[in-house]
């Protein structure tokens, strides 16, 4: 119930992009990193293209999560882009922080072969992406899951379809057991709480947390 929708996302996204041949590009530097998508998208992409180095940014209190989840090859803060190696590289960001993003183009300018945009999770920040500024490198490109959905099926058929998608559902609970705790919470006022804790960023990604009528 908590991974379902988002994991589906994140294959659609290698999908697409192992599609394109990775643009070319050596690594993948994914925002928002412990954000369950995002967990997804690495699962997939480690199953799947392995030979393509899987990178995530996340806040620093998020780092030691993200990194015990085993599925990126290297974790870092989002005040550490600058460390990141400058080789082609696509980048999916999950957060929507215009910052972040900015930076990122900036640093890797001409080797960012694509840069997909996909939810926003850091909210404040979500209005304009990069600043007033051109981005350097690629134009950032929306990832719109429906229309790869549609295309993901029309050219493997339901069955077809549906079994690749089992089969990395599968791999992908494997990874991620253990990884989160259940937390249930009890009607429309825990709701708003956990809803307006979110907002603010405070949420730990180590918590699923239910809420039960």
């Amino acid at each position: 119930m908590i991974f379902g929708p988002l994991f589906r996302t994140g294959f659609l996204i290698e999908y697409f992009l192992r599609g394109a041949d990775w643009f070319g590009a050596e690594q993948l530097v994914v925002t928002s990193a412990s954000s369950k998508t995002a967990i997804g998208l690495a699962s997939v992409a480690r199953q799947s293209s392995p030979g393509v180095k899987r990178i995530g940014l996340t806040s620093p209190g998020n780092v030691a999560f993200v990194a015990a989840s085993g599925l990126y090859d290297e974790v870092l803060a989002y005040d550490d882009i600058d460390r990141l190696a400058v080789v082609r590289s696509v980048a999916v960001d999950f957060a929507g922080n215009a910052d972040v993003l900015g930076r990122i183009h900036r640093h890797f300018e001409d080797a960012l072969a694509h840069s997909a945009l996909v939810g926003a999770t850091h909210i404040e920040a979500r209005s304009t992406f990069g600043g007033a500024e051109p981005l350097p490198g690629p134009k950032p490109a929306l990832f719109f899951a429906p229309d790869h959905a549609v295309a993901f099926f029309k050219a493997h058929g339901a069955e077809e379809g549906g079994r690749l998608v089992a089969a990395a559902w599968r791999e992908f609970l494997k990874a991620a057991d253990g990884t989160i705790a259940i937390e249930r919470l009890p009607g429309l006022e825990a709701a708003r709480t956990v809803f307006t804790t979110m907002l603010a960023g405070q949420i730990d990604p180590a918590k699923g947390i239910v809420i039960e009528p």
